[in-house]
């Protein structure tokens, strides 16, 4: 089953972007119970309740689309993509697929969003 959720953020797509794809600072906002507890080039190991996953990353800097492919066929995959919305916000779309958590990807972009609000916008 898939999954899809949407959010605004009162910032600009770059930085939305970027607080997703970079892995230190995913490991700021990313919810209970997952967590990063490694990482190599663009593989992760995240920790969540059923133990250690790793997680395959590729981000288009170019088309703002971050995607992730568990390996070891253990957990979600998905799909993220930030666009401009009006003179200064974003809009965040994510498509999660394989997840027995169905309100994954609403709290992934709940996080993501505060986390951007709170860290990286003037105000």
């Amino acid at each position: 089953m898939t999954i899809h959720a949407r959010r605004d953020v009162p910032a600009l797509p770059d930085l939305v972007f970027n607080a997703a794809a970079d892995p230190v600072r995913l490991a700021a906002w990313l919810p209970d119970p997952y967590q990063v507890v490694g990482r190599s080039d663009d593989v992760l190991i995240l920790r969540a309740q059923d133990g250690p996953h790793q997680v395959s990353l590729a981000a288009d800097y170019d088309r703002l689309l971050l995607t992730w492919e568990p390996l070891a066929g253990r957990g979600c995959r998905g799909e993220l993509r930030v666009s401009l919305a009006g003179v200064a916000g974003s809009v965040a779309e994510l498509r999660v697929a394989d997840c027995a958590d169905e309100q994954l990807p609403s709290r992934l972009l709940e996080a993501l969003a505060n986390d951007v609000e709170q860290n990286l916008t003037a105000g």
